[in-house]
């Protein structure tokens, strides 16, 4: 055998080997080689120490295995020899204490994991701390004879470290991860995302793809099938596993946690270890599949090395799987069976029962490196030790394995093994398991028989009628093996299996100690157990001993019965909305149901939560179990717990007849649905209810109500169920009479009861029973006939002559039919009824019953069902779908063949084949059938019948109708035709009416045709004739001149079409980017819209200038016959658009065919397409959007650049550009450097973001830089944040280069703002001088204040100048971030310090000087400008613009005891209802710290004295008093300064909004979004219960909020939420009117739309309002008029008048309103209501103010009722019809006299007023008479 080759210590062997960690001794060997260089012995020990792998412990020298007796143990002792010298140098280096190198820490782990290890199975008492503390001589020794050998051990947690490798079979597969049973007892877990790199690249495929919203459901689907991990694996797979971690779940927060195994499959790590020299023949790789090949398998090694690839022939799979079903991803155990020449593709075989056999020799014999020895793999041992509990040995003289109890069989004990098996004999066995964490590398070995072969296990559940199940108490199980400190293995019965029990589960109660020869628990006593578990790999079950497991109801969700009566206990009490909602009870250990509020009890509880608490025991009923939800639901209703009838669970175990109870879940007006247990589910009728009538079900019953009810019929393959109330005595021998009596064949009458979108139940006559009428048999046609037939049927109906065709009398359910070909195929004895009617030869008529691809199996009368085989189906149908028909369908067919043995028959259809004997029979029975192809009174007389129809033939027809694109015409009755528009003209200059051909032919018409083929009217496609089917087919005409003169006419085809020919078409539809044109009936060809017309402004409406139906003349593009494609153009000029042709300013129509995110692709020809980018878009940058573009638009576009090298094109879409150049531009074109200038200011888009700054794209390929310095005034930590690609900026430019290329800009505020301010520097400050700030930092003995609007300036305000009183901790008076008003003491400049005090008395002259002057400003501008700007601002009134920020409340209704105005000043963020207390708001900006704004009241007081000094010394006389009212809660004058503040306020008003915002506000005033949100939540659960309004506040406040510093998601997350705790009209309200106030106007729409979609609003307000935003906000009247109709379809009846009226009104009132249009609908409402005085005076109104005096001149008479006799006399006629009531009268007379003042006024005559009141005059006067 081939000696054993070493591995260099390169840094990939290295790193591949590291898991094996045997690096430590390379380290340690490393400092006992620089001791002792001396030595030649300890220098080549050093060196092999040095490997990182296994392989240190082999010489080159030495043969892979010794021979002979006597010399099998050298090689041990060689190396026992070698270790013990290890172990002597590290002790020393250990006293030493000296460092050891990055690798100490590691491997004192190690070391001490291995110690425990040993000491454990020593004694188990021996502690970590005693372990490192072990020295001296006396250590030394113990560790040596421990070490004498390698232990035999087997797998177990305690040595389980990360980096093991496992060989393991898949025990279960769950949704997300997988269950791997591995040796000893162990499971360990596989996530979703540790299985291979191609399955971790479809999830993140996937979850990308759900963040895009215009995903189809069916890829959707597909994906959720692709990642369905039952795809992937099988029970029972063999894969190797690498251990990630052993530790507790981290996602179970119980303390109590079991230790839970994570693995991982993926080759990768699987394989990690391995190189490509270690893949030899019989190597056990780990793999994953790539991609699914025609002829095998590409995988994936998961190794290093890129080029090395795994191929696996389609014929080398695992057995078990399917090769079409193997997934990309599935990850598969494959041997190594031989490689290519180069050996970059390895050949690999899953089948492993045969490439894995080990008596086919199939074990790794030979191998360059340990590192191929993985488990899976199959290997010799040579046994160097045998005891009764393992085994030990080496492979391939070097590799310690070993084989414990379990795995080598002998737990049984049937046999011993150092009787069986001795030193130095060979055994094949397969490796299981790694100890990387063991010194020496050791592995584990297994020589179990379903192991070895890789077969599946022969002792699980279910593999004999022995083998006890999962779950099931067995009496008596006997020991046969005791393992002391482990635990039992017993023989299970009287079978072979054997079990296993762990000492923790021999009891209840701690067991001590187990011995084999005495005890309870000795061999051959006899216990009662229960299985727990099986272990796969292991062979064994897994059983306890415990009572309180045996005694336990249920193990595992499987276990529980549906309808089992149990006990638990309430685990948890489900509070809702409406109260108690549900229960949790716990059943058992892991195991909990739900009790539904409906299930609580037979009535309903008022107050469930007073009988129901957590801990209390009830009884309850499994109602239903969801394995895969793993759910169960319970119930505690009494009348189902005491109810001894059958459990209804399954639909098969139902019978007619039988009783049960049941609960009502839902009520309808025509029944109700009854819910049994598990998904079982009945309908009651409403006439099974009760004996009497019921008209509404609701009135008598309730939802959760039990009643008991009996089956009246079962359908089990559609799981429906009719039940009853009624007495099932009282017609019980009347119904079985009844049904008795019925038999197929029969015609009955039934009434309707009962009518779904599938089918009816009907009851039949007098007799009681329920047949059903399925949708297919309720007519003859097509499906949409019979669903429009079944949707005019009403509950009630009576149908009459029923076809009865099956019935089943155990479920007493009656199929009948009302399909008229049906009854009357039975009347002439073709249906038969039973098996012995059905003859050989004989013609019989059905329904198709199924359709398979081996043939149709058609049914009868009684279900008799013959099959049609595909070799008897005429060959016309074999090609197509289903054979060409479809379930339920009437055919006619001949019996073939009769089978009476097995009662079956073989039907065929085709005649030449119609039976055994021949086509003979088949042809007399079809003769009769020839009576239907009698055509009808033909129109032509020369025709008789329908063969009479053939090709060529000229028919005389009739016209029916015209269409756009044919005329329909009649050959006789029963027959029909059609002249498509390509078929009526020669020539194009035969055409008159080119838009409408056809329009000049008239219905009755007779025309001559002739006869061209069929019309597929399904599809509309032509047909040739020999393509006819059915009875009455559509036949295809043509009445072209040229057709009908020749006399051997033919068709045109595709095949006759060249390129460049042309033609003339007619449009036959218009579809999206393209028409479609008839060159004749069956050549159709695509003319896209780019091809349509030279002239561009015939495609803006296409429908208008091309209508369907319209004549154009085309010509060929291209031709492809095979793929049936034909492209056409309408064009004049036949060249083609090419690059060259293109020049820089040609305007071109364009097609966009793609539109992004930053850029629109345009298509100018079939070979050049162009690309519009930001900044072509439009001329003002700020209007640059690509969603207003849409796909397979045509626009017209201009090119500004052309790259004929790369073939690009660049367009422009400028309205300068494309329509005229006089048009405005905000935004010029740059297109070279040399049109700007330094200090001009520019606008462009961002291309990236750099580390180091912007880069701006400002015109074609110039390319500005921003540096990081110049993006804003004040520093910015996380300034990349506040930039992204495409965001529109302005700047101005500092530094231009033409000649270099260069521009440079920035971006600063101060730039670019004149009136920008700089900040305060330390020269602007001087002592005395009164600032604001924040407290940037607090110490003990001061805090740091950072000034306001200043260049980062900040200085320390000492503990001694805080206060008045002693400050011992700063600390505890300031926080980070308090808002102050501080007074400058003293400045050093030199140093750059500036010291501040914060003292009460440094402000109190400030304050009360300064009183009056504030008094004033707030009475002259409202705004007070304290506190704004940091430094404050004494006799500069100046506005302060720091508003910008602020946010709109929304709506939040404050209100304002004074009345003032509100301190925002700007009107564009102005606060809609908000108070003017001027708290500011939620703004950044608008909260005044020093309380000038809020204390108006103070100021009133101080303002009352006139004496400054008297004021002063009241004070001071009152400060004892006020600070003993200060420290008890109250707040000083200054209002609320910092949290503290806020929260002792709160804590005396918990239920204030005010508060609340303004505690808010104070927040967003230092920045702090979060924390904002966190005290509106907060709010939210302290504001009592019934205070409505003070909630909606905060919410209304919250959602400003989001609106503001929040995204779309976290906005609908609160609005969701407002609405589910307030009136959602309120809420839909106040966020509409935030979205207008902030201009996110298109929001606001589609709010509007949503609340429309969803009725929230039923009032005239909501669509008066809807429509005045679109009038005067989105400019859009035509769809604010299009809502007036939706709102009178909407709203009732009374609120149509006022309705109509507003809309008209808003015509006038609105800017983008036409008020002729508000005139038509007044028009219209004063024709319908004349006498309505109000919509006369709102009129009136209207046109008042529209100022056309004749106009309203006109309407007074109108309204008044009066004309004049003469034109321009003052003599009035009145028309008694139209007289007003005196008072009404009045008021316009007056409202008369006053318009034409107004006019007077204007115009200096008074002629007019003196006319109307000479009329007035005449108007009382006639009245009087």
């Amino acid at each position: 055998m081939a000696p054993i080759k070493r591995k260099g210590n390169t840094a990939e062997d290295a790193a591949a080997r590291q898991p094996q960690k045997r690096a430590r001794v390379g380290a340690e060997e490393q400092a006992k080689a620089s001791k002792k260089q001396n030595s030649k012995t300890d220098g080549q020990q050093t060196d092999a120490a040095r490997k990182p792998s296994g392989l240190s412990v082999l010489r080159d020298d030495e043969p892979a295995f010794p021979r002979g007796g006597g010399s099998v143990l050298t090689p041990l002792e060689r190396k026992q020899i070698q270790i013990q010298a290890t172990r002597d140098v590290l002790f020393e280096q250990k006293g030493s204490k000296k460092t050891r190198g990055d690798f100490d820490d590691e491997d004192e782990d190690e070391e001490e994991d291995i110690d425990m290890n040993d000491a454990d199975d020593a004694s188990g008492s021996t502690k970590k701390g005693h372990k490192k503390k072990a020295k001296g001589k006396k250590s030394s020794e113990r560790q040596s004879s421990e070490k004498q050998g390698v232990r035999i051990e087997g797998l177990s947690f305690k040595r389980l470290v990360p980096g093991s490798m496992i060989l393991g079979q898949v025990s279960s597969i769950n949704a997300h991860d997988i269950g791997i049973s591995l040796p000893n007892n162990l499971t360990g877990y596989v996530p979703l995302t540790a299985i291979s790199k191609t399955l971790e690249e479809k999830i993140d495929k996937l979850l990308n793809e759900e963040n895009q919203s215009d995903d189809d459901e069916e890829d959707e689907d597909d994906d959720d099938d692709a990642l369905e991990l039952k795809n992937y694996f099988y029970l029972g797979q063999f894969l190797r596993a690498y251990v990630v971690s052993a530790g507790s779940n981290p996602t179970d927060t119980n303390t109590r946690s079991k230790k839970r195994i994570e693995l991982s499959l993926d080759p990768r790590q699987t394989n990690s270890g391995l190189s490509k020299s270690d893949l030899v023949t019989d190597a056990v790789v780990q793999a994953s599949v790539v991609s699914v090949e025609d002829h095998g398998l590409i995988m994936d090694l998961g190794m290093q090395d890129a080029d090395l690839k795994g191929f696996m022939s389609s014929k080398e799979i695992d057995p078990k799987l399917d090769y079409s079903s193997i997934k990309e991803g599935s990850v598969l155990l494959c041997v190594v069976t031989g490689h290519n020449a180069n050996g970059n593709v390895i050949k690999l075989s899953a089948n492993l029962p045969s490439v894995g056999s080990i008596k086919k020799s199939h074990f790794l014999s030979t191998a360059p490196t340990i590192n191929a020895f993985l488990p899976g793999t199959a290997a010799e041992v040579l046994l160097t030790e045998v005891s009764e509990n393992g085994m030990v040995g080496k492979i391939m003289g070097m590799l310690d394995a070993t084989i414990d109890l379990v795995q080598s069989g002998a737990n049984s004990g049937q046999f011993d093994l150092t009787k069986k098996f001795h030193p130095g004999a060979k055994i094949k066995g397969r490796l299981v398991c790694t100890f990387p964490a063991s010194e020496p590398i050791k592995v584990g070995f297994s020589m179990l028989d379903h192991v070895v072969k890789f077969a599946p296990a022969t002792r699980g559940p279910g593999s004999s009628d022995d083998a006890p199940a999962i779950s099931a108490i067995l009496p008596e199980v006997k020991v046969v093996k005791v393992e002391p400190g482990l635990g039992l293995f017993v023989q299970v019965g009287s079978s072979n299996h054997l079990g296993f029990v762990h000492v923790s589960k021999l009891s209840d109660t701690k067991v001590e100690s187990i011995s084999a020869d005495e005890g309870k628990f000795r061999v051959g006593s006899s216990h009662e157990a229960r299985v727990v578990g099986y272990n796969s790999l292991d062979n064994l079950y897994l059983l306890s001993f415990e009572r309180k497991v045996i005694d336990q109801p249920f193990l595992r969700l499987e276990d529980v019965t549906i309808g089992a009566v149990v006990k638990g206990k309430v685990e948890k009490l489900l509070i809702g909305a409406k109260g108690l909602d549900g229960l949790i009870v716990a059943l058992a250990d892991g195991i909990t149901g739900l009790v539904p509020s409906m299930h609580f009890a037979d009535t309903l509880l008022q107050f469930p939560e007073k009988k129901f608490r957590e801990g209390m025991t009830i009884t309850a009923r499994i109602l239903s179990v969801n394995l895969e939800k793993r759910q169960i639901r319970l119930t505690l209703k009494k009348s189902l717990l005491n109810s001894e009838s059958a459990i209804w669970k399954d639909y098969e175990d139902i019978v007619p007849g039988a009783q049960s109870p049941g609960t009502l879940v839902s009520i309808q007006p025509h029944g109700a649905v009854v819910q049994f247990y598990g998904s079982v589910r009945g309908f009651l009728p409403v006439s099974e209810m009760s004996e009497a009538y019921i008209k509404d079900p609701s009135q008598h019953f309730r939802q959760g109500q039990v009643v008991s009810v009996h089956a009246l019929s079962v359908d089990v393959a559609l799981g429906r169920l009719t039940v009853s109330c009624k007495d099932p005595s009282t017609f019980t021998d009347s119904y079985k009479k009844a049904f008795e009596s019925i038999h197929p064949g029969l015609l009955v009458t039934g009434t309707v009861f009962e009518k779904s979108s599938d089918d009816l139940l009907l009851k039949l006559g007098d007799s009681g029973l329920i047949a059903r009428l399925d949708s297919q048999h309720v007519i003859d046609g097509s499906a949409s006939k019979q669903s429009s037939t079944l949707s005019k049927i009403r509950v009630g109906q009576k149908l009459n002559d029923l076809l009865v065709l099956d019935i089943q009398r155990a479920h007493r359910l009656i199929k009948v039919s009302s399909r008229a070909s049906l009854k009357k195929a039975v009347t002439q004895g073709l249906v038969p009824s039973k098996f012995e009617d059905v003859q050989e030869g004989a013609e019989v008529l059905g329904f198709v019953r199924n359709i398979t691809q081996d043939g149709v199996f058609v049914e009868f009368l009684g279900s008799v069902i013959g099959l049609v085989p595909k070799r008897l189906i005429p060959e016309g149908n074999i090609n197509t779908l289903n054979f060409g028909m479809t379930k339920g369908q009437a055919v006619s067919a001949t019996v073939h063949s009769v089978d009476t043995d097995y009662r079956r028959f073989i039907l065929s259809m085709k005649t030449s084949e119609a039976t055994r004997a021949g086509p003979s029979e088949r042809k007399a029975a079809k003769e009769p059938v020839k009576v239907n192809d009698a055509l009808i009174n033909p129109i032509d007389e020369t025709i008789k019948v329908m063969d009479d129809l053939a090709f060529g033939r000229t028919v005389q027809c009739r016209i029916l109708s015209v269409k756009g694109t044919q005329v329909n015409v009649q050959l006789a009755d029963n027959i029909q035709g059609r002249v498509d528009v390509s078929e009526v003209y020669d020539k194009w200059e035969d055409i008159k009416d080119r838009k409408q051909p056809l329009r000049f032919f008239r219905p009755k018409q007779l025309i001559s045709a002739r006869i061209i083929g069929v019309h597929d009217a399904r599809n509309h496609k032509f047909l040739p004739i020999s393509h006819r089917s059915g009875k009455h087919p559509v036949f295809e005409l043509s009445i072209k001149p040229s057709f009908l003169e020749a006399s051997e006419p033919s068709l045109l085809n595709l095949e006759q079409v060249r390129v460049g020919s042309s033609w003339v078409g007619f449009i036959n539809n218009i579809a999206d980017d393209c028409l479609w044109i008839n060159l004749s009936p069956s050549v159709r060809g695509r003319l896209r819209f780019m091809d349509l017309a030279d002239d561009l402004s015939l495609l803006a409406d296409i429908e208008k200038h091309f209508p369907i139906g319209s004549a154009l003349k085309v010509h060929v593009t291209a031709v492809d016959v095979e793929k049936g494609r034909l492209d056409l153009s309408a064009k004049q000029g036949n060249e083609k658009l090419s690059l060259a042709d293109l020049s820089v300013g040609s305007v071109l129509p364009g097609r966009i065919t793609k539109v992004t995110e930053s850029q629109v692709i345009m298509q100018l020809s079939d070979t050049v397409v162009g690309v519009v980018h930001l900044i072509d878009m439009a001329d003002d940058y700020s209007k640059s959007d690509p969603g207003t573009f849409h796909k397979n638009e045509v626009r017209r576009t201009c090119v500004v650049g052309i790259d004929a090298a790369n073939k690009k094109v660049s367009l422009s879409l400028r309205p300068s550009k494309v329509l005229s150049s006089s048009l405005p531009v905000q935004d010029r074109e740059i297109t070279s450097l040399k049109q700007l200038k330094v200090n001009d200011i520019v606008r462009g888009f961002v291309r990236r973001v750099a580390d180091n700054g912007l880069f701006i794209t400002v015109g074609h390929n110039i390319t500005a830089y921003v540096r990081v310095s110049d993006l804003s005034d004040s520093y910015l930590k996380e300034w990349k944040d506040g930039f992204e690609t495409d965001q529109l900026v302005k700047g101005r430019v500092t530094f231009v280069d033409a000649e270099q290329n260069k521009l440079q800009l920035t971006l600063k505020e101060s730039a670019l703002d004149p009136n920008y301010k700089t900040p305060l520097q330390l020269r602007d400050l001087k002592p005395g001088q009164i600032v604001t700030g924040k407290v940037r930092k607090v110490e003990d003995f001061g805090a740091f204040i950072l000034i306001d609007n200043s260049a980062n300036l900040s200085g320390l305000c000492h503990r001694s100048e805080m206060a008045e009183d002693r400050v011992e901790d700063a600390r505890k008076l300031y926080e980070e971030g308090d808002v102050v008003k501080a007074k400058i003491l003293n400045i050093d400049r030199e140093k750059e310090r500036i010291s501040f005090g914060l003292k009460a008395s440094y402000f109190g002259e400030e304050d009360g000087e300064s009183s009056d002057e504030d008094l004033d400003m707030e009475d002259d501008d409202g705004v007070s400008l304290d506190g704004f700007g940091g430094v404050e601002l004494q006799g500069d009134f100046s506005d302060n613009d720091d508003d910008d920020d602020d946010l709109s409340m929304g709506g939040v209704d404050l209100e304002d005891e004074d009345g003032s105005e509100s301190e925002v000043s700007d009107d564009d963020s102005q606060m809609e209802d908000v108070s003017s207390r001027k708290e500011g708001g939620l703004g950044a900006g608008g909260f005044d710290w020093s309380g000038n704004i809020h204390n108006d009241d103070d100021e009133g007081a101080r303002s009352g004295s006139d004496d400054e000094d008297g004021t002063r010394k009241k004070k001071k006389k009152n400060r004892k008093p006020e600070i003993q009212v200060d420290r008890t809660g109250e707040l000083d004058a200054n209002g609320p300064q910092s949290i503290a503040d806020y929260e002792r306020l709160l804590l005396g008003e918990p239920d204030s909004s005010l508060l609340w915002l303004q505690y808010m506000a104070f927040q967003l005033e230092l920045g702090e979004a979060d924390k904002a949100r966190e005290i509106a939540e907060r709010a939210l659960r302290t504001i009592s219960m019934g205070q409505d309004t003070e909630k909606l506040n905060v919410w209304v406040a919250l959602l400003n909020l989001e609106n503001t510093y929040g995204n779309n998601d976290t906005l609908e997350d609160v609005f969701k939420r407002a609405c589910q705790y307030n009136d959602t009209q309120e809420i839909y309200e106040r966020l509409i009117s935030i979205y207008i106030q902030s201009g996110k106007n298109e929001k606001a729409d589609e709010l509007f739309q949503t609340a429309l979609k969803k009725k929230i609003f039923q009032s005239p307000k909501f669509f008066v309002n809807y429509a005045t935003f679109l009038f005067d906000t989105m400019a859009a009247p035509d769809r604010g008029r299009a809502l007036l109709s939706r709102a009178l379809q909407s709203l009732p009846s009374h609120t149509h008048v006022e309705t109509t009226s507003k809309f008209g009104q808003l015509e006038f009132r609105s800017a983008n309103g036409d008020a002729e249009r508000g005139r038509t609908v007044f028009e219209g409402l004063l024709s319908s209501f004349p006498k309505r005085v109000d919509l006369w005076n709102v009129l009136l109104d209207l046109e008042i103010k529209a100022g056309d005096a004749e106009q309203v001149r006109r309407l007074f008479e109108r309204v008044l009722g009066i004309r004049s006799s003469k034109k321009g006399a003052a003599v009035t006629t009145v028309e008694q019809s139209k007289k007003l009531k005196p008072k009404q009268a009045r008021f316009f007379f007056k409202k008369w006299l006053s318009f034409e003042e107004t006019l007077a006024a204007e115009s200096g005559s008074d002629k007019m007023v003196e006319e109307i009141k000479a009329r007035a005059a005449e108007y009382v006067k006639s009245l009087q008479e």
